[in-house]
């Protein structure tokens, strides 16, 4: 079997895309036709542009013209109505001694599909060295479930509130790791998904051979949260490549200096923090902006 024949073979023609709208109207229908099944085809629609994508999982022993099958499928958890969406991407001829499978982990804001260009390398090193690749949506994110999630520790206590979130994401991964039943993993984390990534290895080090971290976010301030994390104004330099240490005194002025710039925020800015510390994030507004929300997507892109 070639592989033109292969894919005739197993994809069903899809629906057209539809053009991106910029009159009300055409956002109302849009938003009337938006659900898990058009989101379900958009996805597929992007990755039939595999040569080696299915869209059911393969049988086993079922031939096939080359080294690797792609296929998308859900990953249920154990909580009820818990998944994580997983485009899967298994060798035809599995080895022994293969290294261990790689997951590529999104960041904010994005989706699996945004390895897509990199799916072709890496799908070629998975059949060369006969194991998997795992593109997988965050809980929440993507074609991911979109669970409900609140911060119970108080505002002023930081450290708790990054620790409930971090969790709410690295304990479902790790919940999918054992689904999965694998039993290390080369976790490639791009911004957030590179954050996140490495809360996971600090938390599971146990299950990750290698970690690759692509444009990681999140840089934390130092241990003892004394320096704030950015200083208003320049320093000048004192010469002879020598640096002077931090001092109280200095500290405090640049403390000063933030809550200065802080009273000078517009109201706008400052409810757009508010909503932010609150768990409000710019895809709740695109949710809550009903008809309009197609329309303002294509605007905003």
């Amino acid at each position: 079997m070639d592989a033109a024949s292969f894919a005739a073979t197993t994809l069903p023609p899809l629906p057209p895309a539809s053009e991106i709208p910029n009159a009300f109207l055409d956002s109302v229908k849009q938003w009337w036709a938006s659900g898990e099944k058009q989101m379900a085809i958009s996805e597929e629609r992007l990755l039939r542009r595999l040569p080696y994508f299915q869209s059911y999982k393969p049988d086993p022993g079922t031939p096939s013209p080359h080294s690797v099958v792609a296929y998308n499928s859900r990953v249920e958890l154990s909580s009820p109505k818990k998944y994580l969406n997983t485009v899967f991407f298994t060798s035809t001829s599995p080895q022994p001694n293969a290294p261990p499978p790689a997951v590529l982990l999104h960041g904010y804001g994005a989706g699996l599909g945004f390895f897509f260009k990199n799916f072709h390398a890496l799908a070629d090193w998975a059949g060369r060295r006969g194991t998997n690749v795992y593109a997988v949506d965050w809980l929440g994110m993507g074609r991911s479930a979109r669970v409900s999630f609140t911060v119970n520790a108080s505002r002023k206590d930081v450290k708790a509130r990054v620790g409930e979130a971090e969790a709410f994401f690295v304990d479902s991964l790790e919940e999918w790791r054992q689904k999965m039943g694998l039993d290390k993993m080369t976790l490639i984390g791009h911004s957030l998904g590179a954050y996140l990534s490495a809360a996971y290895a600090l938390k599971y080090p146990g299950r990750v051979d290698k970690l690759i971290l692509l444009s990681p976010a999140g840089v934390p301030r130092g241990p003892d949260y004394t320096v704030p994390s950015q200083e208003l104004e320049p320093t000048e330099s004192q010469g002879g490549g020598s640096a002077e240490p931090a001092t109280n005194r200095k500290v405090e002025e640049i403390e000063a200096q933030q809550k200065q710039a802080k009273a000078k925020e517009s109201r706008s800015r400052r409810l757009l923090t508010y909503l932010w510390e609150e768990g409000w994030s710019p895809f709740q507004v695109v949710r809550s902006s009903v008809f309009w929300g197609p329309m303002l997507v294509g605007k905003v892109c």
